[in-house]
Parts: structure tokens; C-alpha cells; sequence
């Protein structure tokens, strides 16, 4: 494998990761989902559904958590071991080279506190949005990993009160809230994530939390950030 290797900065800490130009790799998406996280006290366990290139695990490594990341891409996964190796990560981050659909497979029901996921924000119908390369097609689009099996899978293994923190694009959002509703996972902060103030927010930020009352919404200011290097 052809393997590039890159250096990135984040919070002032040089971070090497590894990639292959078929697959996303730090984007405005993932970085404003990392920064909407948030890390309680108590929380130690948390898993990525669909990790990618595990760009996420490594810019959340400071915390401190046990992280897991789900990749069912064998590239991808090969890739993300290579970044947590070389950033001498083992001891704190651990990939699973599996379908999210498997995962009690390696979790038991009701014992992580955070699952994380940036999901494809695509149905495959809407063809117009396909891509040409097959990693980013699959990333884009609910192939390998819907929308329900994101809800649902987090439903099983996080605690009660147990945080899923995802973004997605705006027109999913009614969706969403039911899925959230069906597998009993409250919505408690949102934020819209805008390119341009003067156009509608095409993405959005959300944090639910399992058994959570479904009072006590906060819809966060606003979040301005550029067009490029953007997933969605």
C-alpha cells in the first residue's frame, strides 16, 4: 500500500496521521463535531461508528477516555492503525475492523458513555450526490451504514443518559428526531452550521441522550465556517 503521511496541528499538538486521497480526511465536518463533544466527568468509553480514517479518535486522544473506533472499510481501517501506531496511541484508542450493525459483538448492553458518528448524509437515491470513488461513495451514502442502524446500535450499548453526538444535513433533521424518538434517545442541544449567513444552514450538530427527558432543548448560536474541506 502507497501510504501518504501528513502532519496535522490541532490544539497545539502535532498530530501524524496517514491517508489515501480516495477517503475524507480532516474536514471542516469532523473538526466542528469534535468541538461540539462534550466530555462529562464521569464519561469514560468512547466508540466512533464509522471512524474512517480515525481522524476523530486521534484529535479527541487528550481526554481523558478509552476510545474505540468502527471501520468496516479494511483500507481505511489499515490506514488509522498506522496514525494511532505512530502516534504511539495504542494504549489509548483500539480499531475494530467490523460492520457497526455487529457491534455487541464487542460491547456489552448499557456500558459506553459516548458514541460519535458522522454518517453518510446521502440516501442512495438521490444519485445527483453519488461520488466517483467508491470510499467516499460509501461514505456519503447510506450503503453499508443507515441512519436507523447509527440510532439504533448507539441505543444498545450506551448507558442510560449516555450522550450520541452526530451532524448530518438539515434537510434529514424531522428523521432523525424520529429515530431518536422510536429508540428512546432525547435531543438536548443542537447547532446549525452555516457556510454563508445570508443562505440557509446545510448542516447541523446534535447531542441526544439515552432515556433523557425530552425537556431542556438548547439550540446553540449559530456555527460559521468555511466551504472547503467540507463533507456534506
Amino acid at each position: 500500500m502507497n501510504n501518504k503521511k501528513t502532519v496535522y496541528t490541532y490544539n497545539g499538538k502535532d498530530i501524524t496521521f496517514y491517508y489515501d486521497d480516495e477517503y475524507f480526511k480532516v474536514t471542516t465536518d469532523n473538526l466542528s463535531l469534535v468541538k461540539f463533544i462534550r466530555v462529562l466527568v464521569k464519561d469514560k468509553t468512547l466508540v466512533e461508528f464509522g471512524c474512517g480514517l480515525g481522524i476523530i479518535p486521534l484529535l479527541m486522544s487528550d481526554y481523558n477516555l478509552k476510545i474505540v473506533g468502527i471501520e468496516c472499510d479494511k483500507k481505511a481501517y489499515s490506514l488509522a492503525l498506522n496514525s494511532i501506531k505512530e502516534n504511539n496511541l495504542e494504549e489509548k484508542i483500539t480499531l475494530i475492523n467490523d460492520y457497526v450493525q455487529n457491534v455487541r459483538e464487542y460491547f456489552e448492553i448499557n456500558s459506553v458513555d459516548i458514541v460519535v458518528c458522522n454518517p453518510p448524509y446521502f440516501t442512495l437515491e438521490n444519485e445527483s450526490q453519488v461520488s466517483s470513488k467508491n470510499a467516499k461513495k460509501i461514505a456519503r451514502h447510506d450503503l453499508s451504514l443507515t441512519m436507523e442502524d447509527v440510532v439504533s446500535n448507539a441505543n444498545k450499548i450506551l448507558k442510560n443518559g449516555g450522550g450520541l453526538f452526530l451532524i448530518q444535513r438539515v434537510e434529514r433533521f424531522f428523521e432523525i428526531r424520529d429515530l431518536l424518538k422510536q429508540y428512546g434517545l432525547a435531543i438536548k442541544r443542537v447547532q446549525f452550521i452555516y457556510h454563508d449567513m445570508e443562505k440557509p444552514a446545510k448542516l447541523f450538530l446534535l447531542e441526544a441522550r439515552k432515556n433523557g427527558k425530552e425537556q431542556g432543548l438548547k439550540v446553540m448560536a449559530p456555527l460559521m465556517v468555511g466551504k472547503e474541506d467540507c463533507d456534506g
